[in-house]
């Protein structure tokens, strides 16, 4: 009689249901949509907050460069064409050579802006003006890099001793 019994019995069951299936998945979308945001914004920050350092360790670089080897620097575009968004490049001109140039000078480094997240460089300067003397000067003073990527913006700021700063515009009054 006890293995009729048994027999009788329904198995376990094993597994999860199709509408179980779907509201984790809704769940786990809900989640992942919440969660895009953030990321995108942390993104773009730390994204402007490298190229400003990166921009600000090109132009220290620059008069570095400039000091060291007598010789006049040039930070300046990458492809005149495209404007700062194509990045910069830092230029050596040899000594004697003439400033307008560029034929004569030496290419130190080369820096891209990234395509992702979209990163965008203003100047309150033209192009050609931040460079340095051979005795590490700037031939500028007061000039500002604004480096932005959707609400986070960060500016470098070169003062009369040609030395370069970040600065976030929000925080410094002087930025």
């Amino acid at each position: 009689m006890l293995a009729i019994n048994e027999s009788k019995r329904r198995p376990a069951q094993a597994g999860v249901t199709l509408i179980e299936l779907i509201i984790v998945m809704a769940i786990v979308g809900i989640l992942a949509t919440a969660a895009v945001l953030p990321v995108i914004d942390y993104w773009q920050r730390e994204t402007v907050i490298l190229q400003a350092d990166r921009l600000a360790s090109a132009l220290s670089l620059a008069q570095k460069t400039a000091q060291h080897r007598r010789v006049r620097t040039l930070l300046t575009l990458r492809d005149a064409s495209r404007g700062w968004a194509s990045g910069w490049r830092l230029l050596e001109f040899p000594q004697g050579a003439s400033a307008d140039s560029a034929s004569d000078a030496r290419t130190l480094l080369s820096e891209p802006l990234p395509t992702m997240p979209i990163v965008r460089l203003y100047s309150n300067r033209p192009p050609d003006a931040l460079s340095y003397e051979p005795m590490g000067y700037s031939r500028i003073s007061g000039a500002t890099v604004a480096i932005s990527s959707g609400r986070h913006r960060r500016n470098v700021v070169i003062s009369a001793a040609g030395r370069a700063r970040v600065c976030k515009p929000k925080l410094n009054g002087d930025c």
